[in-house]
């Protein structure tokens, strides 16, 4: 028989707004193109990254505008879990300014993500998500949402994730 863990709402509630809102700081909105980069880890085989700096360089070298990743050390349920979670902005052109920070959380197993994946879903996140990452895009406006709609399909195919919404 497995357990189920319960984690207090209000840990849960943090993550999830906590990557579906916020308003970039200055200091997270510096650019980085793929002339400029040395690709990192990035994708070993079916979506499998080892770091947030990957999938940076990885959706970095398909043309996409990101920023530096930002490590968020707040409580949160990917962090109760033993993963971590950084803050970017990411947008598929400099044409179209990203809505607001996205975020990518690193997972230590599959089964911390299927959770996560579940309560992200339940406050309408839109989020791609791999073998034990997760990109959670910004839901906080409508047009934030609708940035994250059209954005999620082309994430999804560079980092060979899925879309989860």
């Amino acid at each position: 028989m497995r357990s189920t863990r319960v984690f207090p709402v209000a840990a849960v509630l943090v993550v999830v707004l906590s990557a579906c809102s916020g308003d970039p700081s200055p200091d997270r909105t510096t650019t980085t193109s793929a002339t400029n980069r040395t690709p990192g880890a990035t994708q070993g085989a079916e979506g499998r990254y080892e770091s947030a700096q990957g999938i940076v360089d990885a959706l970095n070298q398909a043309g996409f505008t990101v920023s530096e990743p930002q490590k968020n050390d707040g409580a949160s349920y990917v962090t109760e879990v033993g993963g971590a979670g950084y803050e970017f902005t990411v947008t598929d052109s400099a044409e179209h300014a990203a809505p607001d920070s996205a975020g990518i959380n690193m997972f230590p197993n599959a089964e911390a993500l299927r959770v996560w994946t579940e309560i992200s879903k339940g406050f309408g996140g839109i989020a791609v998500t791999g073998h034990t990452w997760a990109v959670s895009l910004p839901t906080g406006s409508e047009a934030a949402r609708s940035a994250s709609r059209r954005l999620a399909p082309k994430i999804a195919k560079v980092l060979d994730g899925t879309v989860q919404q």
